[in-house]
């Protein structure tokens, strides 16, 4: 089982430049687009930023409301938790990211939290919505 960590408000300056460098601010603007895209309620909100032990990290907003995602690329339409739909847009900009170019460290990134998510409670909702 992967476990994750909740990164405290003193770390969260270094987290996101400690994974992407410079890229930092193209992968947070990916997440904030991607959420925009696929939740028609989102307006933006605070984020909180976690660590997986096998290496992984996603971003995913705090509340305890659930979020209605649409990806009419796929036809998915439910509920998720904000934990569940963040761990989604975290896989979108991650791919992104990939297809940028040789991207070893993103290309590790993604897999590592795509096997989170697979064990994941909303797993199937995530890889539905992925898809």
């Amino acid at each position: 089982m992967i476990n994750k960590t909740k990164i405290g408000l003193n770390d969260r300056l270094e987290f996101l430049p400690n994974y992407f460098g410079v890229r930092c601010i193209k992968f947070e603007a990916l997440v904030y687009g991607f959420m925009g895209q696929f939740c028609e309620a989102y307006q933006g909100g605070l984020w909180d930023f976690y660590t997986l032990d096998n290496g992984g990290m996603y971003i995913a907003l705090d509340q305890t409301e659930t979020v209605r995602i649409c990806n009419p690329m796929n036809y998915f339409d439910d509920d998720m938790s904000a934990e569940a739909a963040g761990i989604g847009v975290t896989l979108f900009a991650l791919n992104v990211l990939m297809e940028a170019g040789n991207q070893t460290q993103i290309i590790d990134l993604y897999y590592a939290l795509r096997d989170f998510a697979v064990e994941h409670d909303e797993g199937g909702k995530i890889m539905g919505f992925i898809d």
